[in-house]
């Protein structure tokens, strides 16, 4: 499958590297592929070429960008025409990563696809690329969003990674180092990947803006889920090793507080979070949805 090598710059000037797809017969609809915690869009070449062949069918284009939070500790070049090179160097990735600043990654996504001459956009985020695509679409009135996907949506709050047993003690350690003007710090053991003060509360903490999946709690239930009114398939792994309860539980929670004209859960038998061996039913399932829109 032939992929060409993109490049995006976002709002705040970040530069981010990716594949796009244009298939052979030109359509309006274009997917948007939204990596998890620490992902790349390389890392599943397998997926990649799924989707490309499965949307070339349909006439769809296909994107993949790395995002600020792509890798552990990842060094992106940020736009500075002041500066000789053009550019500043600085240390993100998923360590360091601001959730709410996902948005600007998103959004260059978008405007590179209508610049290739789509104008209806799928957002597929996958796992903590789901908090993210559900958070954009929960809060941006994006006219140019024709479908949502979210794949794989667990809460890292409630994930087999999160440390239980140091669970309060890690979020409090990480509470008075912000306080103490120590929140970009970089820790060790304190997850499964060296993190930040600031990132620990925001992936692990309850009610923060990452917070989106919140299905265990008792009240403010998938508020900002709820809030997405496009078109919406969930889809949910089988096998998930992430979860914490049962998928059927989680997917029934989803189901009770979507308020989209237009909603669609699936479970993927036997899958597990990253959908490997099962990657044909998942990408068949997202695409099949979204040129049905």
């Amino acid at each position: 499958m032939k992929f060409e090598l993109v490049e995006i710059v976002t709002k705040d000037k970040l530069v981010h590297q990716g594949i796009f797809h244009r298939p052979e017969r030109v359509g309006k609809r274009a997917l948007l592929w939204v990596h998890g915690l620490t992902g790349r869009f390389y890392g599943d070449p397998k997926l990649m070429n799924m989707f490309a062949e499965m949307c070339d069918q349909y006439g769809m284009g296909f994107a993949a960008f790395n995002n600020r939070g792509h890798d552990m500790v990842s060094g992106l070049r940020r736009i500075n025409p002041r500066k000789e090179s053009g550019y500043d160097r600085e240390t993100i990735g998923a360590a360091y990563e601001n959730f709410e600043e996902s948005v600007f990654d998103i959004d260059a996504s978008i405007e590179f696809l209508l610049h290739q001459g789509f104008d209806q956009i799928i957002l597929v985020g996958h796992s903590t690329g789901a908090n993210k695509v559900c958070y954009y679409a929960a809060t941006k009135n994006d006219l140019r969003i024709s479908g949502v996907v979210l794949a794989g949506p667990m809460s890292d709050r409630l994930s087999q990674n999160t440390d239980k047993v140091n669970y309060e003690k890690n979020l409090l350690k990480a509470r008075e180092l912000v306080s103490a003007g120590r929140g970009d710090e970089l820790l060790q053991g304190k997850h499964f990947f060296p993190i930040t003060p600031k990132r620990i509360i925001s992936l692990l903490a309850s009610n923060t803006k990452e917070d989106v999946f919140n299905y265990a709690d008792t009240k403010n239930i998938l508020t900002t889920f709820s809030k997405i009114r496009k078109p919406l398939l969930m889809i949910f792994s089988g096998n998930d090793e992430v979860a914490d309860r049962p998928v059927e539980t989680i997917k029934k929670a989803f189901d009770a507080y979507t308020k989209s004209f237009d909603y669609t859960s699936i479970i993927v038998p036997d899958a597990t979070h990253s959908f490997e061996g099962k990657e044909t039913d998942f990408v068949e399932k997202v695409v099949s949805w979204a040129s049905s829109l």
